[in-house]
């Protein structure tokens, strides 16, 4: 790659002029050192200096920084390349014209990747279990079904900002069908400013299939806007789709009537 990259349609422009599988890892390997030169080692945390609704982490994590989703477990990283290049090999030739289309192609690939809902229990055997390699990476969760929504919206996150989509990863809260649970989940900031919610966790299901679960969002607390997805897509949300799902951030503000992150 000889130029620099920033863009979200250059990006994609770019993959596409790509040939072959090995042009597509010399790319991916490029493009890493790039995000790798410019981001820091820090510690994704939860934990918000005991503050109950998490934390927000802004930009491409890091391979050296630890992503704690539990004290009582090692950390895991986002430390290996395969994920990006089968990424990019999903999304080659396919025309992508806008962030939409983008999100769901990127849909597709994390259900395609980790599962279309994980377990629990055999994502406890991946943190539990032995390994030559002290740390745990984000691929000893793929194609097994045990990420759950710490490592699809880490794994998010990083191929949003990979894309040249600037991206959040939000350890916050979802409240549905009268239960609060923590959960974590992404923001994207458009060029324009505005800020999209992502739950690549939980998607949302149609009549006629599921679609990834986006919003325009506007405050600290995020009602999630089924009826705008349903005018999006022409077709009613499904019957057994809950319509009340609320989520919620640690610092979310109005600045100047656009919004933006702390």
């Amino acid at each position: 790659m000889s130029q620099s990259l920033n863009s979200f349609r250059d990006i994609i422009s770019y993959i596409n002029s790509l040939e072959n599988e090995e042009q597509i890892k010399e790319f991916v390997m490029s493009r890493l050192e790039e995000l790798e030169n410019n981001s820091e080692k820090r510690t994704i945390d939860k934990n918000n200096n005991g503050r109950l609704i998490g934390t927000i982490s802004e930009g491409y994590i890091n391979s050296d920084s630890p992503i704690v989703t539990s004290y009582m477990v090692d950390p895991f990283y986002m430390n290996d390349a395969t994920l990006y290049i089968e990424f990019i090999k999903s999304i080659k030739g396919k025309n992508l014209n806008n962030p939409l289309q983008f999100f769901h192609e990127l849909q597709d690939f994390i259900i395609e990747a980790f599962g279309f809902k994980g377990k629990q229990d055999i994502r406890v055997n991946v943190y539990l279990q032995e390994r030559d390699d002290s740390q745990i990476s984000i691929a000893d969760f793929y194609k097994n079904n045990s990420a759950l929504c710490s490592e699809r919206s880490a794994a998010v996150q990083n191929l949003a900002e990979f894309c040249g989509i600037k991206s959040y990863l939000v350890f916050g809260k979802l409240s549905s069908e009268g239960k609060e649970e923590e959960h974590a989940f992404n923001i994207f900031q458009m060029k324009d400013g505005t800020l999209i919610l992502y739950d690549s966790t939980n998607p949302v299901t149609l009549t006629s299939g599921y679609v990834p679960a986006y919003s325009i969002i506007g405050k600290e607390n995020i009602s999630f806007d089924f009826e705008g997805l349903s005018e999006i897509y022409k077709q009613p949300i499904h019957p057994d789709e809950p319509l009340d799902r609320n989520y919620t951030t640690c610092n979310f503000y109005l600045k100047n009537e656009s919004t933006r992150l702390k």
